[in-house]
């Protein structure tokens, strides 16, 4: 006979979560400061304001999701000798924000001080003519020596628990792909294959930028997600003959085969010039920010910048569709339950983002009375909860053999591992303590 159920139907809510992984990239910039010192991105004053009473950042939104970026020639310091203190330092800087990290070493940009490793310009002076390009892929070690960097980071980095993702630089100023298209296919797989090979655990992502790096990924089995570099653009370059947003991403998603790469690994967006300069050119906000949720966004890179304060309604619809975010629909479990035995919790979730949580934080019921708090891990995956999808769980959980008799609290929580973050906010108004939700009670019994 089946025992008597508790159920708790939470009341769902409509609050702007901060969660790690997902939504604006964070703004440093625009916390810790005064409000009457809030600028835009050309330097003009506006009124300051913030998305929600509590928040950290004005005029933009807060952030579980910090981008850490690094050079070839600031990490390889001489050939085979290397230094992640520079990295290190940058996490910890993410992790004291409560954020996870997307991270991306570059091997090199188009400035002298940015240029490859000292010791490897030393090998090789020339330099191609190819803009994009500081050394030759296809002619010098450019392809083994850049995979050994990748097979060092990973080795190192793989599975940390602030990064997020990890951006696949393969070529090109800033690691932004210029000239893959150029690269021979050899060359190009033996820097990919370091990618997939090294990062088993952490989430990668690859810029959107030509079909053959992409194929390449495909050929190497990969499952990676992509990130592009100009959201946004509506007609900034060439007018109304071709833009970012009208022409190369609904068309590239499609011809490049990553219509669901989603499913598997990210999808990052970074702003094309400012969010501001979208306002002044008279761009449709709405439009962006439902082409972006269509193609399945988590996170956004602002560039630090301000968002106009008219836009803000549409940027909180913004925040509360990227990435993912999960609505308790049900938690139900056995009124009373004994010391040593097996008792039942059952689970109905629906993830009303637009992608799955690409990390395991997986659910763990807390059972609290005056005297004690034991934690119960659920098995469950929930990288497998697909937006727009409800999801039903249910568990047969064996009780501690040394629970004492009482009334417990019944708590539930996402814990993340991160000290400032300590578990996931969910769309619901039940109280938090400690990152866990109150739902109920429980009687245990011996």
């Amino acid at each position: 006979m089946k025992k008597q159920m508790t159920v708790c139907e939470p009341k769902i809510s409509d609050a702007l979560l901060t969660n790690p992984g997902i939504g604006f990239i964070a703004a440093p910039g625009l916390m810790d400061i005064e409000p009457d010192s809030v600028r835009d991105n050309r330097g003009k004053p506006v009124r300051a304001y913030r998305f929600t009473p509590d928040s950290k950042t004005w005029n933009h939104p807060d952030s579980g999701v910090f981008y850490c970026g690094g050079r070839w020639k600031d990490v390889e310091i001489e050939d085979g000798v290397y230094d992640w203190s520079d990295l290190d330092r940058k996490l910890e800087i993410a992790a004291q924000m409560g954020c996870t990290a997307v991270v991306r070493i570059a091997p090199y940009a188009l400035a002298e001080h940015e240029d490859i490793p000292a010791w490897l310009r030393r090998r090789w002076p020339e330099e191609p003519e190819f803009p994009f390009w500081r050394i030759d892929p296809n002619t010098t070690d450019y392809p083994e020596l850049w995979a050994r960097l990748i097979r060092e980071f990973a080795r190192r980095y793989d599975g940390h628990p602030v990064i997020s993702s990890v951006d696949m630089a393969i070529v090109g100023a800033w690691g932004e792909g210029g000239g893959t298209e150029f690269m021979e296919y050899d060359a190009m797989k033996t820097i990919i294959r370091a990618y997939v090979d090294g990062f088993r655990h952490t989430p990668l992502q690859s810029l959107l930028h030509d079909p053959r790096s992409l194929q390449c990924i495909r050929d190497c089995r990969a499952k990676v997600g992509f990130r592009v570099d100009c959201l946004g653009d509506m007609g900034g370059f060439h007018g109304e003959r071709w833009s970012h947003m009208l022409d190369f991403y609904p068309e590239n998603i499609e011809n490049f085969e990553m219509g669901d790469a989603w499913r598997d690994a990210p999808v990052v967006f970074e702003a094309c010039w400012h969010m501001n300069d979208w306002y002044l050119q008279g761009w449709d906000i709405d439009y962006i920010v439902d082409e972006s949720l269509k193609w399945h966004i988590s996170s956004y890179n602002s560039k630090g910048t301000t968002v106009p304060e008219e836009w803000r309604g549409s940027v909180e619809r913004w925040v509360r569709r990227m990435g993912y975010r999960f609505e308790i629909l049900q938690l139900a479990w056995e009124s009373e339950a004994a010391a040593g035995e097996k008792w039942n919790v059952e689970m109905l979730v629906l993830n009303t983002g637009v992608a799955p949580c690409y990390h395991n934080y997986a659910p763990v019921i807390r059972l609290r009375s005056a005297e004690r708090v034991v934690d119960l891990p659920l098995d469950e995956d929930i990288r497998t909860w697909i937006p727009d999808e409800e999801h039903f769980s249910s568990w047969s959980i064996k009780l501690p053999e040394d629970l004492e008799d009482g009334e417990y609290e019944v708590l539930l929580g996402f814990p993340t591992g991160l000290a400032q973050r300590p578990a996931l906010m969910l769309a619901i108004e039940n109280e938090r303590v400690d990152g866990f939700y109150k739902m109920g009670h429980v009687c245990v019994k011996r």
